[in-house]
């Protein structure tokens, strides 16, 4: 690119460099209409190298391309645009024009925008723009789009939005028809659960919910509150492992007064507030060996004493306890009362992770987008393509990591649509793909999922050493294990017994 005719200064030279990866036609011209810059998809659509046109005036490069001889000018009526560009291109009637868009926003020293007929009968949006040094016109930066591929993103995205307002539509049924439950989800894995909690939550025997962090322990347990006799009593939750190890006695027991050093006063501690309700103690694993008698006892007897105290004092409390660890192999280890862990483990729940249960994600995406729209007064939605993303997701930190990869789209995402791109960039710690954000039209699906599934694969396969093993993991056959495997030339396909 030659400077000569332009002086391209350390500002305009990252303009350009920006503009050569831009994937819609691109030129500048100068105010005499001097050619001084195409990028490479100008060159590509016009099928002209930039040594052919830099120097030369526009016009005569309209005479080669044939592409500026009938324009519809919407620049008259770009005050008063309401509707897309796409529509008003279809509805307004053409007018032939000899002079083009980027001469006319010289001309005029503002925003130009035609429709121009293509060679091969096609339609293009020309958009011409101005550039001022102070109040001097400098450059007019010119961008060409393909207007029959804009009335094709168009239809896609209001499909899109239909099938967004179709999902809202059957998050709203299955609420209403859930009994009002916080449980989203329509797999039988959650069908099952919320049939459990319906016929548990009328009895007071104490329930132990075990899962991986972030399934929603706390949920489930608020859910058996609120359909239990105790619903209107108190609902007390206690992290175990949150309150040092020192005072969670004084905290669950309370403490009367001297008991000891600046105890000033009678304490009242959790579980007698918690008394006519439910006291949910999380992360029960953690609970320390030498307390474990104490609240053994509480289990039993339904009564609890106060540090410093002489007597006991009668409480009416249900206990559930949650925990993410293997309360039985701490039994075998020691660090667990057997007794104690048969008096919490009455009733036990355990709750899949998500990945196990990968219809509800949809539907759980969907209530947290609800929720965070409402927070932050927005009105995004999400991609067919980018709900396919979500449901391939591993989800190791399962609902709460979901939520929160929600509400961060919400927040840093461009437009109202949630696009494949934005999620991949969520997820760019775990797949190492640099994804343009700006287009949903730019981007692959099948590249996408071709990257999850080579992650997923291999990581099976490195995992099990087994195509068998493997396949079943993944919830697909031996032959399609091996088939992908062979398609996407994954390495460790060898050493879990694939052929070559």
């Amino acid at each position: 690119m030659s400077k000569e005719s332009f002086n391209w200064d350390a500002s305009y030279i990252d303009v350009l460099q920006l503009a050569d990866l831009i994937r819609q036609p691109v030129h500048f011209i100068t105010p005499d209409g001097t050619v001084q810059f195409v990028n490479r998809a100008w060159e590509t659509t016009y099928k002209l190298s930039r040594q052919e046109v830099i120097h030369r005036h526009i016009s005569s490069i309209d005479e080669v391309t044939k592409t500026m001889n009938y324009y519809l000018s919407l620049d008259d009526i770009h005050h008063e645009l309401t509707d897309s560009i796409v529509d008003l291109a279809y509805n307004y009637l053409k007018v032939p024009t000899n002079t083009p868009a980027c001469l006319q926003a010289i001309e005029k020293k503002r925003e130009v925008v035609v429709v121009s007929q293509m060679p091969d009968g096609g339609q293009v949006v020309v958009r011409s723009t101005p550039i001022f040094n102070d109040e001097d016109l400098v450059l007019v930066f010119t961008q060409v789009q393909d207007l029959t591929m804009m009335s094709k993103w168009k239809d896609e995205l209001e499909q899109e939005i239909e099938k967004n307002n179709r999902m809202q539509e059957e998050l709203q049924y299955l609420r209403d028809n859930q009994a009002a439950t916080n449980l989203v989800g329509n797999s039988k894995e959650m069908i099952s659960l919320r049939k459990l909690i319906s016929v548990i939550a009328k009895s007071d025997a104490s329930v132990l919910i075990t899962g991986e962090s972030g399934v929603g322990k706390e949920v489930v347990a608020k859910e058996i509150y609120n359909k239990s006799l105790r619903s209107d009593g108190p609902f007390i939750s206690v992290n175990c492992a949150a309150i040092p190890e020192n005072l969670l006695e004084s905290e669950l027991f309370g403490y009367e007064k001297g008991a000891f050093t600046g105890a000033f006063k009678q304490k009242i501690g959790l579980f007698e507030v918690a008394d006519g309700g439910t006291i949910m103690l999380d992360e029960i694993g953690e609970f320390p060996i030498h307390l474990q008698p104490k609240l053994l006892r509480v289990l039993q007897e339904r009564e609890i004493r106060r540090v410093g105290g002489t007597h006991n004092i009668p409480i009416d409390v249900r206990v559930i306890a949650a925990t993410n660890r293997d309360l039985l192999q701490q039994v075998n280890e020691g660090k667990f009362r057997c007794d104690l862990y048969y008096r919490l483990n009455v009733v036990p729940i355990l709750i899949p992770p998500l990945r196990q249960r990968r219809e509800d994600i949809a539907l759980l995406a969907s209530s947290f987008l609800m929720q965070f729209n409402k927070k932050y007064k927005t009105s995004k939605f999400f991609l067919s393509q980018a709900v396919i993303l979500l449901e391939q997701h591993d989800w190791l930190g399962n609902v709460r990591e979901l939520e929160n990869v929600v509400e961060r789209l919400v927040i840093v995402s461009s437009g109202n649509a949630i696009t494949p791109q934005q999620i991949l960039t969520v997820f760019s710690g775990k797949l190492n793909m640099d994804i343009n954000t700006e287009s949903a039209s730019e981007f692959s699906l099948k590249e996408a999922v071709e990257q999850l599934e080579k992650k997923m694969i291999s990581e099976a396969l490195s995992n099990y050493k087994s195509t068998y093993k493997a396949a079943k993991i993944l919830g697909m056959s031996q032959s399609t294990l091996v088939r992908k495997a062979k398609q996407l030339n994954i390495k460790s396909a060898k050493k879990a017994g694939l052929p070559e």
